[in-house]
């Protein structure tokens, strides 16, 4: 793999783009309380003479996991080496100073793949295995760094949100927090999660798969990262939004595929329990994440400081079961299958991968039509969901400082066009396609009377054990459901 400017400086980017922001808020007369980061891929070289195979070879990842490491080594030092310098220095250079009082928040945006000739083959274009952050101990500590914020550019020259975006390991995130040790704030709109997408073509099914290796690995990276790293975690820490998979990716999924198990071999679902370590800290956590009821605190270890608490669940649970069934209890695939070696891309290209892009080549447009999406998933799972309501009914009782929480997700009518239209409430017939939101919400009472309780759940309801979890919460209210066309999504969670 040959890329442009391998030997780039990335101390001048950095130091540069620090300036850069400085030089902003000195110009309207306020010190620093920001610093925009365009961490960038490696332009790789594609030339007619001696093209990019169709794979990304394991060696070629550990190449730009070096140069994606060298720019956070290289923000971090220069960050360090900013604040060091002396206000003559900095006023001398028509600069403004960090914030002394309210400190500095990082924020860093990771860019797309990009070629300067466009790959051929389309496999070059969907990532799976994930880029780490080489030596994270030696990343410099930086104590007046009050929040960080990761994110992942907008791609708006691929039809699908995840072509081109490099998955970053979920390990990345805690390493660089734990090198900010009075850091109150954590943000990540994107941890690179998503699910399969629902395309007709062959060719398009290929070239997108979502390889259930790489994806059952960084979930069991992340529970071992927050077992190792917990105590270093700052202690500062109060406020976390942390977005797993993408909001408005959610309309173009398959509902009727086999899913893997995520969670085997491990017991209980690694990012569930890593999630409730992390949140024990917290007074504010905004959650939209695959989970199971292992993510809610037991008694003994309340989340005592929390405050507001707002958890998306995904239908689909990380043990490759499902929270909801089809109308009338129809689930095609009950259970995950195990992940194997045969669910890992290839390191190199393959018989299938020649013909795939002959096919391609020969005629694109004919496999890239409108998603296909099959989703049709409404009726609660009583045994899977019963679990973790209560769950979340018993974690709330024990947090004396809740003000606010909420447990919610989103059904969705979107049934396939050869799928049997057998309806359930709140669908009452097959023209009434479009989105639901579906879950809980516990407002806390004043001094003198217990909070309450709104259900958005339709007809359905709970056993009467677990109903009364939540009655020992305060009064209930049963809101109607409230049909979307399309899911209305907070500009916060289009990043």
């Amino acid at each position: 793999m040959a890329i442009l400017d391998p030997n780039k400086d990335f101390h001048v980017v950095a130091r540069a783009a620090i300036e850069k922001n400085s030089s902003q808020f000195a110009g309207v007369q306020r010190p620093l309380e920001n610093v925009r980061y365009e961490l960038e891929m490696p332009l790789q070289l594609n030339p007619d003479e001696d093209p990019l195979p169709c794979r990304e070879t394991p060696e070629e990842t550990a190449e730009i996991s070096k140069i994606f490491s060298a720019q956070l080594h290289a923000l971090y030092a220069e960050v360090a080496s900013f604040q060091a310098r002396s206000l003559a220095s900095i006023e001398e250079a028509n600069l403004a100073p960090i914030d002394g009082e309210k400190g500095l928040a990082v924020h860093v945006t990771i860019g797309g793949q990009s070629f300067d000739i466009y790959p051929h083959c389309h496999h070059r274009l969907y990532h799976a295995r994930r880029l780490t952050l080489q030596d994270p101990e030696t990343l410099p500590t930086l104590p007046f760094v009050h929040k960080l914020r990761i994110l992942t550019a907008n791609n708006h020259d691929n039809p699908y949100h995840f072509g081109r975006a490099r998955p970053i390991s979920l390990r990345v995130p805690l390493e660089c927090l734990v090198r900010l040790p009075s850091a109150t704030e954590i943000n990540c709109p994107w941890l690179w999660e998503r699910m399969p997408i629902a395309v007709g073509g062959r060719t398009e099914r290929h070239y997108t798969r979502l390889w259930e290796g790489p994806w059952r690995d960084a979930r069991h990276e992340f529970g071992a990262a927050v077992e190792e790293l917990d105590q270093r975690i700052p202690a500062t820490l109060t406020k976390a939004k942390l977005y797993f998979f993408r909001a408005r990716a959610l309309a173009d999924e398959d509902h009727s595929r086999v899913m893997p198990n995520l969670v085997y071999p491990a017991a209980r679902d690694p990012v569930s329990l890593g999630l409730r370590t992390l949140a024990t800290k917290l007074e504010e956590l905004s959650l939209r994440a695959f989970i199971t009821d292992d993510l809610f605190p037991p008694p003994e270890a309340p989340w005592s400081r929390m405050r507001r608490l707002y958890i998306e669940f995904h239908p689909f649970r990380p043990d490759g079961s499902w929270y909801f069934d089809g109308p009338d209890g129809k689930n095609p695939h009950p259970q995950g299958f195990i992940v194997s070696d045969e669910h890992y891309p290839p390191h190199r290209d393959t018989p299938e991968d020649k013909e795939i892009d002959e096919e391609w080549n020969y005629h694109p447009s004919a496999d890239c039509g409108e998603p296909q999406p099959d989703m049709f998933r409404t009726e609660p799972v009583t045994d899977k969901i019963e679990p973790l309501i209560s769950a979340f009914a018993s974690a709330v009782k024990n947090m004396g400082a809740l003000e606010e929480a909420e447990l919610f997700t989103y059904l969705w009518w979107y049934p396939a066009e050869n799928r049997e239209h057998v309806v359930g409430e709140p669908f009452p017939d097959t023209s009434d396609e479009g989105v639901y939101k579906w879950g809980l919400r516990y407002v806390s009472g004043n001094a003198a009377g217990k909070g309450s309780v709104q259900w958005q759940v339709g007809a359905w309801r709970p056993s009467q054990d677990v109903m009364m979890l939540f009655e020992e919460l305060g009064e209930q209210e049963y809101l109607d459901f409230e049909k979307q066309e399309r899911r209305r999504i907070k500009q916060d969670f289009l990043e």
